[in-house]
């Protein structure tokens, strides 16, 4: 018999669209005795004001969250870049209308035991216990005694801990995970020995999401598997024609001693997620394995010289000296946000965030390292 757990990506319902699924996803993640999201970001009331941060603030209706209970969404990820968007009002107003639901939250709260508490689910003889977390973004739980909401982080030893209690008292542990580069299609190394530590200290399954595209999966060990990234689920300001249109899930089936998994792809026409086959979408889930074994570490190098020298140079040029000149198209949404604000303050939220958040200093050591230090 066992225990079915269906688990997407990131779920963006900013219209609270109630035909968002095609039928044969409702069925599947129906017939899942769990159903697992990503909640990319909070539920808002009247009068509730977005933090100071750098980078657009999201926010989604009490409607989307009516979604979630009709397709059959039991638990939701809430650690995430977005979900403190708009502060502790907000953030605690998302948990307080998924709990009068009836949907479980994971990886956030209105206190750092909350944040980190995990979750066990029993059924049949089988027993699995679920973690949220996300990489250190504005909102995240980076220590204790911080006196607000927030979400975990990857990286804090209470993490760590609640790892290792878990796995000596369930059959399997599952870590929900929210990090990453996006629009590339690999894991930077930094993340992926992240998750493999993770893994070797009791994590059984690690499900990523974040960098909006699919990236590829691998094998620890015969019971352990990382999914480095299933891209969106639902993102409905993802036009159907772009990759952020499109990704896959996974359907688990768990055993007392073993589990099975089928991938499941999905693709956006017009505002609806559609089931489809691997042969209608734009990734070759195959061709993104094997990135990982093949060249793995020179492409990651690559890409962290190509990072930097198209980003984040500018990003500290533009914290530090007030920019280059010449910007991306972010860099030019980033410099009117400047405008419009007192320019002091965001260049320090500017200079914040690209050092608070890991991948974007992860990518800037190893770039500098590569250039400078050989």
């Amino acid at each position: 018999m066992g225990v079915k757990l269906f688990a997407c990506g990131d779920v963006f319902n900013s219209t609270g669209n109630p035909a968002w699924l095609c039928s044969d996803l409702l069925r599947l993640i129906r017939d899942a005795d769990y159903a697992l999201c990503n909640f990319e970001a909070p539920v808002i009331a009247e009068g509730m004001r977005g933090i100071s941060k750098i980078g657009p603030h999201l926010w989604q209706p009490e409607s989307s969250l009516d979604c979630l209970v009709s397709a059959g969404f039991t638990h939701v990820g809430l650690a995430n870049n977005h979900v403190y968007d708009f502060g502790d009002s907000a953030l605690n107003l998302t948990v307080s209308k998924l709990e009068e639901r009836g949907i479980v939250c994971l990886g956030a709260g209105s206190t750092f035991e909350q944040a980190y508490q995990y979750k066990i689910i029993e059924q049949n003889d089988v027993s699995i216990g679920l973690l949220a977390a996300c990489e250190n973004q504005f909102g995240c739980y980076y220590e204790d005694g911080l006196n607000r909401s927030g979400y975990a982080w990857l990286f804090h030893p209470c993490l760590e801990d609640n790892i290792r209690e878990l796995a000596s008292k369930v059959d399997y542990v599952v870590l929900f995970a929210h990090a990453g580069i996006e629009d590339i299609p690999i894991p930077i190394k930094e993340w992926r020995d992240r998750y493999k530590r993770l893994c070797d200290i009791g994590v059984d399954i690690v499900i990523g999401h974040h960098p909006h595209v699919p990236q590829g999966y691998e094998c620890i060990s015969k019971k352990k598997i990382i999914f480095y990234s299933l891209g969106n689920f639902y993102f409905d300001t993802a036009s159907a024609g772009d990759g952020l249109g499109e990704g896959f899930s996974v359907f688990f089936n768990f055993l007392k001693n073993t589990f099975e998994y089928t991938i499941v792809y999905h693709k956006k026409a017009g505002l609806i997620m559609s089931m489809v086959g691997s042969e209608d979408v734009s990734f070759n889930l195959n061709l993104l394995n094997s990135m990982l074994c093949n060249g793995y570490n020179e492409l990651n190098c690559k890409l962290s010289l190509e990072l930097y020298d198209a980003y984040y140079r500018d990003y500290y040029s533009m914290a530090i000296f007030g920019g280059r000149g010449v910007f991306s198209s972010l860099l030019n949404a980033i410099k009117a946000f400047l405008v419009k604000s007192e320019p002091r303050r965001c260049k320090g939220l500017m200079l914040l965030h690209n050092i608070r958040i890991d991948s974007h200093r992860f990518i800037v050591q190893r770039a500098l390292s590569l250039r400078f230090e050989t």
